[in-house]
C-alpha cells in the first residue's frame, strides 16, 4: 500500500525535496512530522501506514 499513490521514483524525488528542504544529506532518515508537515498530511492519516 502506497500513502502517496505515487510511483517509486517520484516518491524517492519526493523524499529528496523534503531532505532539501530540511538541510539533511542524501539517505538520512525524515520523520513523520517532517513528512507530514511538508505534505499537509495529517500524522493519524500516515500512522497506519507505518505498522506492518
Amino acid at each position: 500500500m502506497n500513502i502517496t499513490g505515487r510511483k517509486e521514483r517520484a516518491a524517492r524525488k519526493l523524499l529528496a525535496q523534503i531532505r532539501k528542504k530540511y538541510q539533511k544529506k542524501n539517505g538520512e532518515f525524515i520523520s513523520v512530522d517532517e513528512f507530514c508537515d511538508f505534505t499537509g498530511l495529517k500524522e493519524e492519516k500516515v500512522a497506519p501506514f507505518l505498522v506492518s
